[in-house]
């Protein structure tokens, strides 16, 4: 049985295969992808770094205030359609240091 076209297939938990995940980063440009409930998010943000000329190592990815681990699926981290992920450089650093005394 075949579905009308622009229609999505669901799996059986009533879920579309497959979401709208928009990917913002700190420029304002953004991308969106579609991807499968199942695939591993490190594509995803792979294909972003490439596309956005960056080192994957460079940046960390957030949604809702948390980190996206790229081992995660959009159906673990309870992504639902039209999910934003913020794109960050990372920043370490941020201790203190004690100036020497001059005399």
């Amino acid at each position: 049985m075949s579905r009308p076209s622009g229609q999505a297939s669901n799996s059986a938990d009533g879920q579309p295969e497959s979401i709208k995940i928009t990917v913002k980063g700190q420029d304002g440009s953004t991308v969106v992808y579609k991807i499968g409930r199942k695939i591993k998010l490190s594509k995803l943000l792979h294909s972003y770094c490439q596309r956005k000329q960056l080192d994957y190592r460079t940046v960390r990815f957030v949604h809702e205030g948390r980190h996206v681990p790229g081992q995660h699926t959009a159906d673990k981290l309870k992504l639902e359609d039209g999910a934003e992920i913020f794109c960050m450089f990372l920043q370490t650093g941020g201790g203190f240091h004690i100036m020497p005394k001059t005399t």
